[in-house]
């Protein structure tokens, strides 16, 4: 079992977006809906493999938060200074051998409603050795 990680910065596509530091503070309010909708994307995106369920989701897993906004801080300013742009911390827990080039075929590309891919960090593994 492994839980696979990374934080991924997106450019809303839609008018009316949240301000930039809105990824940080959507804890404090509750998050906006630009920030669900992004959330919900990316989830969709990347639970899935075609018919294939790439979410563990049993045990204590299940509930577990798989996308959530997060401080732009991770990434340069040089990509986040006067910008709508969002980070979002993805925490993929699954027993299917996964890279980032696998997050980035489901995350960059045309067809995406509501954001656009900026950036990504590293991929890093948990290795699970017993099931809680």
């Amino acid at each position: 079992m492994k839980i696979y990680n990374l934080n991924v910065l997106v450019e809303p596509k839609k008018a009316g977006r949240a301000p930039a530091a809105a990824g940080a503070a959507a804890g404090a309010a509750g998050p906006g809906p630009i920030i669900e909708a992004i959330s919900g994307e990316i989830k969709e995106q990347i639970e899935r493999d075609g018919p294939e369920n790439i979410l563990y989701a049993a045990g204590s897993y299940r509930g577990h938060e798989v996308v959530r906004p997060v401080d732009a801080g991770a990434f340069p300013a040089c990509l986040t200074q006067n910008t709508d742009r969002l980070a979002f911390q993805i925490s993929l827990p699954t027993k299917k051998d996964l890279g980032r080039r696998w997050f980035l075929k489901r995350l960059e590309g045309e067809g995406k409603k509501n954001f656009r891919l900026v950036a990504t960090s590293d991929v890093w593994v948990i290795h699970v050795e017993i099931e809680a």
